[in-house]
């Protein structure tokens, strides 16, 4: 008697885990949360387009364009201190005045780095333009990230082999 009470207790206990609370997604359980709870509540506003209105808001309210200022932000900010800077090693592949793509070795990806006016640019030892350095050159970078871009901070870069 004992062992069929407990094969039933086992069976029904089963049984009862086995049940989804959500239920699936074509047939949704009473319970779930819907795609409204899901998401979130919606502004109509997208997240990436917040700081552009509030540069543009300050260009009216200033009355003057605040970007001719950006060196000096970055500076205070401390995008330039380069003991906070990161560093990573490639070859050049693509360049222009703006920015560099660097090539790395194995399966890590391409990185591309802007190049701004505060950039120490070196080709063996000599200052020069990031537009300047020829495709091939192996380059020790260093750089600090500013929101979503990967500002070089120092590019040092060899010759390539002939």
């Amino acid at each position: 008697m004992k062992k069929i009470i407990v094969a039933a207790v086992m069976c029904l206990g089963t049984a009862a885990f086995a049940q989804s609370t959500t239920g699936t997604p074509q047939n949704p359980a009473p319970s779930a949360p819907s795609n409204s709870q899901m998401n979130g509540p919606s502004t109509g506003v997208e997240a990436q387009e917040v700081g552009p209105a509030i540069s543009d808001t300050a260009k009216k309210v200033v009355g003057k364009d605040t970007s001719k200022d950006k060196a000096d932000a970055a500076n205070k900010s401390g995008v330039w201190k380069e003991k906070d800077a990161f560093s990573l090693n490639g070859t050049v592949k693509a360049k222009d005045d703006d920015d560099i793509t660097l090539a790395r070795t194995g399966t890590l990806p391409e990185v591309q780095l802007d190049v701004r006016e505060q950039t120490k640019v070196t080709l063996d030892g000599k200052t020069v333009k990031a537009s300047e350095l020829p495709e091939g050159a192996s380059v020790r970078a260093k750089f600090q990230l500013e929101g979503d871009d990967s500002i070089a901070l120092e590019l040092k870069a060899t010759s390539p082999k002939k």
